[in-house]
């Protein structure tokens, strides 16, 4: 039986062309982004180097690591990032949410490991998109210093002709604002309209509770609903791709009906905790009934 053919999602060649030069630089996750396609990722939660080694053989295309809400040692952190690249052949890119819209000494220790992308909390100004965009650009388009001890000069840090690692990371690395409260809805558009911005995550729980509403990930109220439509509207004037969780098959074909390209598609505290409950409850029912059918 012949495999099926997936057109919107992201097959093994397309993403074979946005590779890093080495496993030590960061995948050209701002080209992958501009293709369009859909992009599944998982989450890792877990400062953990077993299971970021697990989760990255799994096929996802990006992983999200989260140390916003997960106190992540910086060694362990720079490490799992470089795990992911090289335990997964490149397959898999690793975006990093920082701790804060301020956390610079974060994310250069994120690019400088080789993330693909960060993932900045609660953005609500172009002004503070322009500051983390100087502090993740090299020059000449930001400030970022150059990172004397993650190559070895003539082995990793190989590029094309006419690339450096410096040029190459201005361009393949994805920087990208997180959504989450009215303001930041008011001044997406202008956000998407920056150069250097390729996507924009939604954080659809805060929003909602900023907005005074049930934490929810989906939702019909009217102000839910108009700060879903705009943002939407603007990915699509703008064409640029939005980021967040995407669960289910209705979640699924909402978020991509909104213009959702970078999909959330598994989370691993939830697998691992609804899994492992799942089976534990069947195994349960089945002792029960063996049991009772075959009790004297």
């Amino acid at each position: 039986m012949s495999s099926p053919t997936f057109n919107f999602v992201l097959d093994a060649s397309t993403q074979a062309a946005y590779k890093a030069p080495t496993r030590q630089q960061p995948a050209n996750l701002r080209g992958l982004i501009r293709t369009g396609k859909a992009l599944m990722g998982a989450v890792l939660s877990y400062p953990s180097r077993h299971v970021a080694k697990t989760l990255a053989v799994t096929g996802a295309d990006w992983i999200w690591i989260d140390s916003e809400h997960v106190a992540w040692p910086l060694d362990l952190l720079a490490e799992v990032i470089q795990i992911i690249n090289h335990e997964s052949g490149g397959r898999m890119v690793p975006i990093v949410r920082v701790p804060s819209k301020t956390a610079f000494d974060y994310m250069t220790y994120c690019l400088d490991a080789g993330a693909g992308g960060i993932i900045i909390p609660h953005i609500e100004t172009v002004e503070e998109v322009v500051a983390i965009v100087s502090a993740c650009r090299f020059p000449p388009v930001g400030h970022r210093s150059f990172p004397p001890f993650s190559f070895v000069a003539g082995v990793t840090d190989t590029t094309p002709d006419g690339e450096t690692v410096y040029s190459l990371a201005n361009k393949y690395v994805a920087i990208i604002p997180q959504i989450e409260s009215p303001l930041g809805i008011r001044n997406i558009g202008p956000i998407m309209q920056m150069e250097e911005i390729d996507a924009c995550m939604i954080g659809a729980g805060d929003l909602r509770l900023e907005l005074g509403l049930p934490l929810a990930f989906m939702g019909n109220e009217p102000s839910f609903a108009a700060a879903m439509d705009h943002a939407s509207e603007m990915a699509r004037k703008y064409n640029k791709a939005l980021v967040g969780a995407a669960l289910a098959p209705t979640m699924i074909e909402e978020r991509l009906r909104q213009g959702f390209r970078l999909l959330i598609s598994t989370i691993d505290l939830y697998v691992l905790a609804g899994q492992t409950t799942g089976q534990l409850a069947t195994a349960r029912e089945t002792v029960e009934a063996y049991m009772s059918k075959h009790s004297s």
